[in-house]
């Protein structure tokens, strides 16, 4: 199912203020670990609500969510551009293409789709400012990364949403 411990070298851990950290095996079949448990008994539901996520999903379902987080984040991009709704003018779909193209696809194109966690995003971000890109675009080129980002999230190829 899953383990938990604390990753400091204390004599007596139960008494230690510091979280507990669980370890299992996510629906995707990776090995993660999650932080932030405060005691024992959270982390113990925390490790029976994986376990209980992990029997509800079809083996099918999961070889497909395994699928999709072998796509590259430029691969996925292009396949869901088609995809979305045509909410609002034309310039839009130039814009978010622009975005892509130019911005994501050169820092972000090659990685994997499960490799992306919130530090990569962190430093795409810091990139951004470090090549001299103003904060409006900055906001706009994240909005269009956070929505392919959550959307490969929903579709079960993230175990973790890398955006929150």
């Amino acid at each position: 199912m899953g383990s938990f411990f604390k990753d400091c070298g204390c004599a007596r851990p139960t008494r230690c203020p510091r979280p507990y950290t669980i370890r299992f095996k996510d629906v995707l079949g990776r090995q993660c670990e999650e932080a932030g448990c405060g005691t024992q008994d959270h982390a113990i539901v925390r490790l029976a609500q994986i376990y209980a996520e992990k029997k509800r999903t079809a083996p099918s379902v999961a070889e497909a969510r395994r699928e999709l987080g072998r796509q590259t984040v430029a691969e996925y991009a292009k396949q869901r551009r088609p995809r979305q709704r045509r909410m609002t003018e034309y310039f839009t779909g130039e814009h978010v293409d622009s975005s892509i193209n130019v911005h994501i696809d050169p820092r972000l194109g090659s990685r994997k789709l499960n490799s992306v966690t919130p530090i990569v995003v962190e430093r795409f971000l810091d990139e951004l400012e470090a090549d001299g890109i103003g904060r409006g675009n900055q906001v706009n080129i994240f909005r269009t990364l956070r929505a392919s980002l959550r959307d490969a999230h929903d579709e079960g190829a993230m175990a973790g949403d890398p955006v929150k």
